[in-house]
């Protein structure tokens, strides 16, 4: 794809840079190849937003599913209650059936629905909300009763990762510009028509930026305008702030990224080797930056701070409750032995035996919790601090906080849920240490998890955003710095 230009000498820089995108998109327009990769990156984003709006699709399905089971079991709790109150049937002989018993109402039948609303761009990465599940069915006793009892994906599926729009812009964008650009300048010098090039009044710098321009343009095109497209046809909340903003960022993003593989492609190109050459580097360049650089990061993150794998985790909650049962079952022997099996027997001194040894079980599988979250959050901070080194690792960061899916929105859910957790275990055990039943008057007054959802548009998104826009750009500046110094001193 080579372009003569004119050769008038009183041509002006501005002329000649127009002259330039004329040229390259008649080229452009007869090749081929250019608009088979433009139909390969339409494909792609449709395929990323239809798997994102499935999976999207499939969590509010799940969510509508538990609020409504959470309330037939609230209904069904509230009228078994008021028949035992009214007297038409009988309390349950077993605790764990009883309406009115605080723990088991607590602990299970009435199970609060907690989880976390999608924001408007949830589609377009999944991030880490493949680590979790859809819905959280808060219960009192240790949190690991209700944050690690469902089967979240299968682990081979989560290691290979999801095909989303994220997937797109970070491994498959650049990959698209580099097979369009690779050759920018050394077909010109291969074809012997950069030396008319420079003949011209065309500043050599603006034809190479005018013809990446034009190269890329068409690519850019379909992705932001099919993302935006997409977008506005699954109904996402793009008319308010939330949302304008986090499309017009997410929108910035991807050209800076793309910026910084067009400056790479310049930086090759000035180095006067052939287009071979060209090609092989760039492919190197992508794989050390897209594929190698992470994996080092999360490599050397995991040595220094290994972050415990969540079977292990989960057996250390299980073995902390199998030792409190062990020693419940010597403290029952111990007491029957000291007061009889009189006193044994009592419901009232029986319940708060029952709700000491559930809380110390509950304390210790929420300090095996404690350790394992510490781990993951250090490991994590340390991986995010060593992102520096590799720019699609940070953009991809970036692109999932937007999308509501990132690290620091789920931490603060979970730490939302951590509070309502408390709340919730307040509420009930209040009840049984002063060995009272929960009349139906009281279930109104349940806690209630607060569903508004947390907004995306926080600090920790704003300072993503900057960091990974504040690298792009000084990356791509250094880049065509040096390019454009190496250009002028080749010519």
């Amino acid at each position: 794809m080579s372009a003569v230009l004119p050769t008038s000498f009183e041509r002006p820089p501005r002329a000649a840079w127009h002259a330039v995108l004329r040229c390259e998109w008649t080229l452009l327009r007869r090749d081929a190849g250019v608009w088979l990769a433009v139909l390969l990156m339409a494909a792609c984003v449709a395929y990323a937003h239809l798997a994102g709006q499935q999976r999207v699709a499939e969590r509010s399905a799940a969510v509508a599913a538990a609020q409504r089971d959470e309330t037939d079991r609230r209904v069904a709790l509230l009228r078994h209650a008021q028949r035992i109150e009214r007297g038409e049937v009988a309390p349950p002989a077993q605790a764990f059936r009883d309406p009115t018993n605080p723990l088991n109402v607590g602990r299970g039948a009435g199970a609060a629905v907690a989880y976390l609303a999608p924001a408007p761009l949830s589609a377009t990465a999944v991030g880490v909300a493949d680590l979790y599940p859809s819905v959280f069915r808060v219960v009192s006793g240790s949190r690991d009763r209700f944050l690690f009892v469902d089967e979240i994906a299968n682990p081979t599926l989560l290691a290979a990762g999801s095909f989303d729009l994220a997937f797109v812009v970070v491994v498959l964008l650049p990959l698209v510009l580099l097979a369009l650009a690779y050759d920018v300048l050394s077909s010109e010098r291969e074809q012997g028509t950069w030396a008319l090039t420079l003949a011209s009044s065309a500043p050599p710098t603006q034809v190479l930026l005018a013809k990446l321009l034009v190269r890329c343009a068409p690519v850019l095109i379909v992705l932001l305008g099919g993302t935006a497209l997409a977008l506005a046809a699954t109904g996402a909340r793009l008319d308010g702030v939330e949302g304008a903003a986090a499309l017009a960022c997410w929108a910035l993003l991807v050209v800076l990224y793309a910026g910084f593989w067009l400056a790479l492609v310049l930086a090759v190109n000035v180095l006067g080797r052939d287009s071979a050459f060209n090609a092989v580097a760039l492919v190197l360049a992508w794989v050390l930056l897209v594929l190698v650089a992470p994996a080092a990061v999360n490599a050397l993150a995991e040595a220094l701070h290994p972050a415990p794998a969540r079977a292990e985790m989960v057996q250390a909650v299980r073995q902390a409750a199998v030792d409190v049962d062990r020693d419940r079952d010597a403290e029952r022997a111990r007491f029957r032995a000291e007061h009889g099996m009189a006193q044994a027997g009592d419901a009232a001194t029986r319940d708060r035996r029952a709700l000491a040894l559930l809380r110390a079980a509950d304390g210790r599988a929420d300090e095996v919790l404690g350790r394992h979250d510490s781990a993951v959050a250090a490991n994590r901070q340390l991986a995010e601090r060593l992102a520096v080194v590799s720019p699609p690792m940070l953009l991809n960061d970036a692109l999932a906080a937007l999308a509501g899916n990132g690290p620091d929105r789920w931490q603060a859910h979970l730490a939302d849920l951590a509070a309502f957790h408390q709340r919730w275990q307040s509420f009930f055990v209040g009840y049984a240490e002063k060995g009272a039943k929960l009349p139906s008057a009281d279930h109104a007054a349940m806690p209630r998890f607060d569903r508004s959802g947390l907004g995306t548009w926080v600090g920790s998104v704003a300072w993503r955003v900057a960091a990974t826009t504040a690298l792009l750009l000084c990356s791509t500046g250094v880049i065509l710095i040096w390019a454009m110094r190496r250009l002028r001193a080749g010519d």
